[in-house]
């Protein structure tokens, strides 16, 4: 049933409307923060099309905002996004990320990375959401190309991997769709659990300088370009 060119009953989860995608990254450099934008916005908009109230779309910055300020329910969407450092999230990221009250809300994990692997940050970031209360539903590493933007000039953006991410928001979407159409509880479709390789990783406190870890990282960067790869898992 149509209702006024929207999908009547779409985006309903628990009896409650879908009525926002919030994206919360933590982006020190500022290609995560891209990263999750497009995200969110490409989600927001499919979701949109087929909800019968429109659907708002915010982003949080966890360096510029506070946490515990960040408020999600049942009625949200979140995309949830950091850089991959040395295959793990950065400290401060989690510790951000433990602040929030996930509340039930259906989750996208997202992870950007330039070097060779993502390791285990994108198993760490979706179980970490999972125990801040959040229900991810799908996960993806996505490839964030700072090679250009040094050689771009200042104030150039790093490239994303545009394609994956948007067939990614396009699948996501389409899940969350899945998952959210019904207004009878009994009818709707489960969730099935979904699986991302890895391991939870031991952060230790590393006693080489930023300046030589960041050098070192670069490094990396340099001589793995032709061996990577975004993923997504649903």
């Amino acid at each position: 049933m149509v209702e006024g060119g929207r999908c009547a009953g779409i985006a309903l989860y628990n009896n409650k409307m879908i009525k926002r995608v919030a994206g919360i990254y933590y982006s020190p450099v500022g290609g995560a923060a891209i990263m999750t934008e497009r995200l969110a916005r490409s989600i927001g908009a499919i979701l949109d099309d087929c909800s019968p109230e429109d659907i708002t779309i915010e982003c949080h910055d966890l360096i510029k905002e506070q946490p515990g300020d960040i408020v999600v329910d049942e009625e949200t969407v979140v995309v949830i996004g950091v850089p991959v450092y040395v295959g793990k999230i950065p400290l401060p990221a989690a510790r951000a990320l433990r602040e929030i009250a996930g509340m039930g809300a259906m989750a996208l994990t997202a992870v950007s990375y330039g070097s060779r692997s993502y390791g285990n940050a994108l198993y760490e970031l979706k179980s970490l959401a999972e125990d801040c209360g959040f229900r991810p539903v799908g996960a993806g590493a996505f490839l964030v190309n700072y090679i250009s933007r040094r050689s771009g000039g200042r104030g150039s953006a790093p490239a994303l991997d545009v394609e994956s991410i948007a067939e990614f928001s396009n699948a996501a979407s389409a899940k969350i769709k899945r998952l959210t159409g019904c207004e009878i509880e009994e009818l709707r479709i489960k969730p099935a659990p979904f699986e991302v390789d890895g391991k939870m990783p031991v952060h230790k406190i590393s006693r080489i300088s930023p300046k030589a870890a960041a050098a070192a990282q670069k490094v990396i960067e340099r001589i793995s370009l032709l061996k990577r790869h975004s993923e997504w898992f649903l």
